[in-house]
């Protein structure tokens, strides 16, 4: 029997990676997209939206607007009109504990729907700028479910030890919609390709 699962969904080429992956290896209950107040909430909805049609996933929207609290971050914001130069080093897009309050979202819906697993697209070279991608983060997090869950749900990224290079390799390979990845950090309609997010995803199409 296949473990049950909740995915976290971003519409990012990993995380799009990881949740096929996850539609074949598990059983998906749904896929999570979280509106923090991002610049990008609306295009990131739109597009993991598709990605669940396609993959055959149902979609849950989680809306967390106390974040709008923290609206001196150039992440945060509802409009796309900012430079993409903003939008370049770690410190520009950092948003506090945001990757341990979604996993943590994530072990109660796990929890309640008696899911095994928590899906993320956590890979090795963001992991060498944010250290809530690394393998280190997972343990820990993992650790403290153990704790907090009576189910011991775990954390788990299909991509966890791969490059963006790699990533995109292995959703060629699955036939993952990657005609569906959105990762720009403006949240234009069309994404902006100067912004650090934009230029991670096209490096990895080269």
């Amino acid at each position: 029997m296949k473990p049950r699962s909740i995915i976290l969904l971003s519409s990012g080429l990993d995380s799009l990676v990881s949740a096929t992956i996850a539609g074949k290896r598990t059983a998906p209950v749904f896929a999570l997209t979280f509106d923090y107040c991002q610049r990008a909430a609306k295009m990131e909805i739109f597009y993991s939206r598709k990605i669940c049609q396609y993959l055959g996933i149902h979609h849950k929207i989680i809306r967390l607007p106390f974040f709008k609290d923290f609206s001196g971050r150039a992440l945060i914001g509802k409009s796309a009109r900012s430079a993409a130069g903003r939008f370049r080093k770690v410190a520009d897009v950092w948003v506090p504990n945001r990757n341990a309050l979604f996993i943590n979202i994530a072990a109660s819906y796990a929890e309640q729907f008696q899911a095994d697993l928590i899906v993320t697209g956590f890979n090795r070279e963001e992991a060498a700028e944010f250290p809530d991608n690394s393998s280190a983060f997972v343990r820990a997090v993992n650790r403290s479910l153990r704790f907090s869950t009576l189910r011991r749900v775990r954390v788990i990224s299909y991509v966890q030890g791969d490059s963006k290079k790699e990533i995109y390799r292995l959703g060629l390979k699955l036939a993952a919609p990657l005609k569906y990845a959105y990762s720009c950090y403006l949240g234009g309609k069309k994404m902006c390709g100067k912004c650090a997010s934009c230029r991670r995803l096209l490096g990895a199409r080269r």
